[in-house]
């Protein structure tokens, strides 16, 4: 358990020290594609990160009614960088969801 707790903080220090070493301009700026995620989540659907065995990782979107939809590794990671997604961290679907700061309307409109 202490371990966890460990792993935890100094998770959340890297994530920190990323965006304050990252330029200031790079900051908040959501691409298209990571409002519309975003917007996506909001409305309710559910962000999965399927891994497999050799290695490989993909992002699905998967809307409340049809089909999942694979989603760009960069913009769900640039999504998690600037703290606005969170994962449970599950091995072979983890889940991310909103954190506090992703679920302001403000950021996507």
């Amino acid at each position: 358990m202490i371990l966890r707790s460990a792993v935890a903080k100094l998770r959340e220090a890297l994530l920190t020290a990323s965006r304050t070493l990252r330029p200031p301009s790079s900051q908040g700026e959501l691409s298209p594609v990571q409002k519309q995620i975003l917007r996506s989540l909001l409305d309710g659907a559910t962000l999965k990160s399927h891994r497999y065995l050799d290695g490989g990782k993909e992002y699905r979107l998967h809307p409340l009614y049809g089909d999942a939809t694979q989603v760009p590794l960069q913009d769900v990671q640039g999504l998690e960088e600037q703290g606005l997604l969170l994962s449970n961290h599950k091995f072979p679907a983890a889940t991310l969801y909103l954190s506090q700061q992703g679920r302001r309307l403000d950021q996507i409109e």
